[in-house]
């Protein structure tokens, strides 16, 4: 199995080594994992910088391949936030670097924090949900340097009654275009098992999602735990692994020099 979505201290929100990541994954026998580090331009919090630098990031990458034992594969990768003014910067962030992988997440909408949910302010739940699914159709349109869309329904976590507030029936129209767009793009989604550590009833995105993903046509489907430490590492992945067959998924997908590779589930 496959971890592809992982932190490590290089991004701001986590404290772990690459190392420490990696002995956790060859304890749990993982195969492989792929460090997704955020980086965030103009991240509208002041109390948190999502920027790292990519020279230090490559060589502790390599030292770490460099020092394993054979048997645990290792992947590099971005996550990178999207908002639909930073296209431009984006595409000049990324010229000139390498990674196997890089996933695109929505963790602004209007240029607010979803985190703390002043893009909530003065609007209601619906208003919110709306927005961010907007920004995520202007993303998806006017920036195509990235491969997976992270965490799609990810702004289930930051709801009030997080669950309770979101159904795929009253933003179908909306979800649908997103998936769409994806689809003829020859873009993938990930099941993001950290749903689950957030209070929710099921991973990201839901079961329905992925469902009406398969329907339209899509097949390029990731599965990674976003741990920010060993604790979570591989949390849920066999699970959502079982998910993706359940809902007649063959294969789940990695990716190595930004092509897809597809994994027998």
């Amino acid at each position: 199995m496959y971890d592809f979505h992982l932190h490590s201290h290089f991004s701001n929100d986590s404290t772990a080594s690459m190392q420490s990541m990696a002995e956790k994954a060859r304890s749990i026998g993982l195969k492989g994992i792929c460090f997704t580090d955020h980086y965030d331009l103009e991240y509208q919090s002041t109390e948190i910088n999502f920027e790292f630098s990519y020279d230090e990031y490559l060589d502790e990458l390599n030292n770490l391949k460099a020092s394993l034992p054979e048997g645990l594969e290792i992947y590099s990768g971005i996550e990178l936030g999207m908002q639909p003014h930073l296209s431009t910067k984006n595409e000049a962030l990324l010229k000139g670097k390498n990674f196997d992988i890089i996933i695109g997440s929505i963790h602004c909408v209007g240029k607010k924090d979803i985190y703390d949910r002043s893009f909530l302010e003065g609007i209601t739940e619906d208003e919110g949900i709306i927005n961010y699914f907007g920004d995520m159709l202007k993303c998806i349109d006017n920036f195509k340097n990235f491969d997976i869309l992270g965490h799609m329904d990810g702004i289930r976590r930051y709801l009030y009654n997080k669950d309770e507030s979101f159904s795929l029936d009253v933003y179908e129209e909306l979800i649908q275009s997103v998936l769409s767009k994806l689809v003829h793009s020859n873009k993938g989604i990930e099941v993001n098992t950290a749903g689950l550590r957030y209070g929710l009833s099921t991973f990201h995105p839901l079961p329905d999602i992925l469902k009406l993903y398969r329907t339209l046509g899509g097949e390029i489907v990731t599965v990674g735990s976003d741990s920010h430490s060993p604790e979570y590492l591989g949390y849920g992945i066999k699970n959502a692994l079982a998910t993706l067959s359940d809902l007649g998924f063959k294969y789940y997908t990695i990716y190595k020099d930004r092509k897809p590779i597809f994994i027998k589930i």
